[in-house]
C-alpha cells in the first residue's frame, strides 16, 4: 500500500509541475522567458513585456485556454493570443487594464493605451 502511494504523490507531483511554466500575459523581457514557439512583445500596449503565441484570426483553437486572438499584437498583420479577463483585477498588475482590443470582441488585459 505505500508504494502505491508514492507512486501516486509522485505521479501528482510531476503532473503539476509538468503544467508550470509561463503563460499568456506573463512579463518577459525576452522570447526565451516564454516557453517553446512563444513570442515576448515588447510594445507600448505591453508594459513589462507580454507572453504571447502567433495564432489564427477566427480559429478559437489557435490560441491556448484563457488567451484569444489578436489582430495585429505581434505586429502588423500578426496576429497573437492576448489573456482574456472580465475586470482589470485578473491582470498580472495595475499596469494593465481589462479592454476591448481594436477589431476583438474579447476583453484582454492590456496596457491604458489598448493597440
Amino acid at each position: 500500500m505505500r508504494g502505491a502511494m508514492r507512486t501516486l504523490i509522485a505521479l501528482c507531483v510531476l503532473c503539476l509541475t509538468a503544467a508550470c511554466g509561463p503563460t499568456i500575459g506573463d512579463a518577459c523581457t525576452l522570447a526565451t522567458e516564454c516557453g517553446s514557439g512563444a513570442t515576448c512583445i515588447n510594445r507600448s500596449f505591453a508594459p513589462g513585456g507580454y507572453c504571447s503565441l502567433g495564432c489564427s484570426l477566427g480559429n478559437a483553437q489557435s490560441c491556448p485556454a484563457g488567451s484569444v486572438c489578436i489582430k495585429d499584437a505581434l505586429g502588423k498583420n500578426a496576429p497573437g493570443c492576448m489573456r482574456t479577463c472580465r475586470q482589470a483585477t485578473d491582470c498580472r498588475s495595475a499596469a494593465y487594464v481589462c479592454q476591448f482590443a481594436k477589431d476583438s470582441t474579447s476583453t484582454v488585459c492590456i496596457g491604458p493605451a489598448g493597440i
